[in-house]
């Protein structure tokens, strides 16, 4: 009988206290940033899948998942087809699971996947009942929001490290 003990994976290496600690002061500053703009604008900067996006941003910082134009596309496309099945479908068990799927697939044809982001039309569809969701939640919070997030990002990822954050930006220029 095969016991998940006996397998041969490994344990990621402990991080380092400087990368711990990045993870903290950059996971604060960026959740506090957006509460506090929320605040200040009365405009929604916040929404949960950005939790897990700073995890990303913070502890995975040099995955192609962690990069600005995965952060901010991906959610912007996830959020575009929760709203999208939201105003167009009925809701039911099958397209909220639709939903996740095609935003995960068009994050895959667009290059810009971001695990956060699938939970974009869960959110949305799980709690249209208590929230008049409209197309302007596609800026405030999203497209605001996950900028904001790169932004802090960009400041923290490259305070006294080695390794420079983004690897690569949004990618809309071509180069050689």
């Amino acid at each position: 009988m095969f016991s998940i003990l006996e397998g041969k994976e490994k344990l990621a290496t402990f991080p380092k206290k400087n990368e711990v600690l990045r993870s903290l002061i950059g996971g604060t500053i960026s959740i506090f940033l957006l509460l506090t703009l929320t605040k200040l604008t009365g405009n929604l900067y916040i929404m949960a899948p950005f939790g897990a996006t700073c995890v990303i941003l913070y502890a995975v910082s040099q995955s192609p998942l962690a990069q600005p134009r995965n952060v901010i596309f991906g959610h912007l496309i996830s959020a575009f087809i929760g709203l999208f099945f939201l105003k167009f479908f009925p809701e039911s068990n099958l397209t909220i699971a639709l939903s996740v799927g095609c935003a995960i697939a068009l994050m895959q044809v667009f290059k810009c996947v971001h695990p956060p982001a699938g939970a974009n039309p869960l959110v949305i569809l799980l709690t249209a009942n208590s929230i008049n969701y409209e197309w302007s939640f596609l800026v405030f919070p999203v497209l605001l929001g996950s900028i904001a997030l790169v932004l802090v990002a960009a400041v923290v990822n490259n305070v006294k490290t080695d390794n420079k954050w983004p690897l690569y930006g949004l990618g809309l220029i071509k180069t050689k």
